[in-house]
């Protein structure tokens, strides 16, 4: 399902995957959003075309509100 959100004011496509494992942000919305991001060693994700990518060594640290 994609749909149209925002986060701390600024507008954002948001992909929503119930089967996936982890999410994600470009980093480039992180950095606009000044959100701590720190390195982690580079990993790999199977994504829906069965394909594996390889993921940006950055680290969204975050908390969820409800």
């Amino acid at each position: 399902m994609k749909f149209q959100g925002s986060i701390n004011g600024l507008l954002v496509q948001v992909l929503l995957d119930s089967g996936s494992s982890d999410n994600f942000l470009q980093p480039r919305i992180a950095h606009s959003l000044k959100l701590p991001i720190e390195p982690i060693p580079q990993f790999q994700v199977l994504v829906g075309n069965g394909t594996k990518e390889a993921m940006l060594r950055e680290y969204l640290r975050s908390t969820w509100n409800h």
